[in-house]
């Protein structure tokens, strides 16, 4: 009997590890729903073939980089936004892969976004390919 019960229990160890093994592949790539975003927080997936980075107009009216440079496939990045109540502009800026060059994501607002900070989180998934220098087939959506 306590064979029997001793092979159970290892049976049951190895299937909650295998599902926690699946778990963890599976969750990081998932963006959050915009509702889940904290306010003056923002997230960018890169879901494309290219690397990807965020840009915003800072309070002093200049634009910088926000975050790093998300290689293809990686996890979905997190951070808020240091504007404190301002609002400001966003860039989703691809990288293409075959120079060193960058070019400006398309996405459903043209290139750039409106983000009213301390009132919503704003999510960016960028997708598709950098074919035709990123013109026609790199996109994003927002979320």
């Amino acid at each position: 009997m306590t064979s029997k019960l001793f092979e159970s229990r290892r049976l049951l160890a190895s299937a909650v590890a295998a599902v926690g093994a699946v778990a963890l592949v599976v969750a990081p790539t998932t963006p959050a729903a915009a509702s889940t975003i904290r306010d003056g927080w923002v997230q960018l997936c890169p879901w494309g073939n290219y690397r990807v980075h965020l840009e915003y107009v800072d309070l002093n009216n200049h634009t910088v980089q926000l975050g790093p440079v998300l290689d293809p496939g990686a996890d979905c990045w997190w951070g808020p936004v240091p504007t404190g109540s301002e609002s400001t502009l966003f860039w989703v800026i691809g990288h293409f892969n075959t120079s060193s060059g960058t070019f400006e994501v398309i996405g459903p607002s043209r290139q750039y976004e409106t983000f009213y900070n301390g009132v919503d989180g704003i999510g960016f998934a960028a997708e598709g390919t950098t074919a035709s220098g990123g013109r026609k087939d790199a996109h994003y959506y927002r979320y």
